[in-house]
């Protein structure tokens, strides 16, 4: 008797990472009713689980409108309640950012940039010191808006239950030596197309590993402030303080560019307790705290497209700090390149991605 034949499963897209990137991927290419198979395991270290989520349109150290944020904010902003709606689960929140100004110098920076620019869409109003009595505001600040935050876990755990009853999911590291170049078969799965949107373990990938992720390690904490039950805004200062609700806050974050592990650094935890004391008024206590690893580029520039080699073999990454803003208007267009004939980078829909492979 001859050894058991397994059948292979064929879909048209294999997703390895079910980060941010690869869930907005894997939303779009549902949408545009493709088949997909994911696999994920839920990394301790992965960024998109301890990130804030916060989508902030302004540049803070030097008062700017963020990158093509015309673009990003509103498509952000759209398909965030439109998957909102799908999953039904609340986890898109939009709040206003309070800019608490260090000193008077920073404040008349951004009164003159305000005045000399267009960032009157994005800055609201500027209040004087002693705005918000909980807070040390001592020289003013700004309210920036539309802005908000993605709570990442409750978005990604409901997409990942989505994704349990539409598509094949498995959870488990990928393994290389059980990958098959040629002919894109993962194990039983044979892929027209495999995109990986692993963060920034995809320098250890050895068909990506060339590519200029420069990781950025980054802490939180999650506080209790007992005098406190929430703020109106989103507090901006050096770290940023996310009310939660119920007195709970989230603190961040730091950037690490030498060390990867999911481990709290000593100095990473006292440099945001420092910047607590420098804000809050009043008494706060650390509950948790957590850090993960952002898949950055130092040019801050996307990696996005297909491998020179193996035309259908992508990547989905480099989105860094601010991939909850850019992620779905950068997913939608590398949907639609995805599943145009020929991949026809000539779309006028994917000039905003910048970088394809080759």
């Amino acid at each position: 008797m001859g050894p058991i034949q397994t059948s292979m499963k064929k879909v048209d897209f294999l997703i390895i990472g079910q980060g941010i990137a690869g869930t907005l991927l894997a939303h779009d290419l549902l949408e545009k009713e493709y088949s997909i198979a994911i696999i994920d395991k839920n990394f301790r270290a992965s960024a998109s689980r301890v990130a804030a989520g916060i989508i902030n349109p302004v540049g803070m150290k030097r008062c700017i409108p963020s990158f093509n944020v015309h673009n990003f904010l509103p498509k952000a902003i759209e398909r965030y309640q439109e998957l909102e709606k799908k999953l039904g689960t609340s986890f898109f929140h939009l709040k206003p950012i309070l800019r608490l100004f260090s000193n008077e110098e920073v404040k008349h920076q951004w009164q003159v940039k305000y005045s000399n620019t267009d960032m009157q869409e994005y800055i609201q109003a500027f209040h004087k010191a002693k705005h918000s009595s909980p807070l040390k505001d001592d020289f003013g600040s700004a309210s920036i808006s539309p802005s908000g935050y993605l709570d990442t876990n409750v978005f990604l755990d409901s997409s990942r239950a989505y994704f349990k009853t539409t598509c094949n999911l498995l959870e488990e590291e990928f393994d290389f030596s059980a990958f098959i170049t040629e002919n894109n078969t993962y194990k039983d799965i044979e892929a027209k197309t495999i995109i990986f949107c692993e963060g920034f373990r995809v320098m250890h990938n050895p068909l990506f590993s060339k590519l200029p992720i420069t990781p950025t390690k980054g802490e939180v904490l999650t506080i209790r402030i007992p005098e406190v039950d929430h703020f109106d805004s989103i507090i901006s200062k050096g770290v940023y303080i996310l009310p939660l609700g119920n007195h709970f806050y989230t603190v961040g974050a730091t950037y690490n560019h030498t060390d990867f592990t999911d481990e709290l650094t000593r100095e990473g935890q006292e440099f945001l307790r420092t910047k607590l004391q420098e804000i809050l008024e009043v008494d706060f206590e650390v509950v948790t705290s957590e850090a993960g690893v952002r898949p950055t580029v130092k040019d801050r520039r996307f990696l996005i497209g297909l491998h020179p080699k193996y035309d259908r073999i992508g990547v989905f990454n480099g989105l860094g700090t601010r991939g909850v803003l850019q992620g779905p208007l950068l997913s939608y267009d590398f949907s639609v390149f995805l599943t145009q004939p020929k991949h026809d980078v000539q779309n006028a829909e994917n000039q905003r991605i910048r970088r394809f492979l080759s």
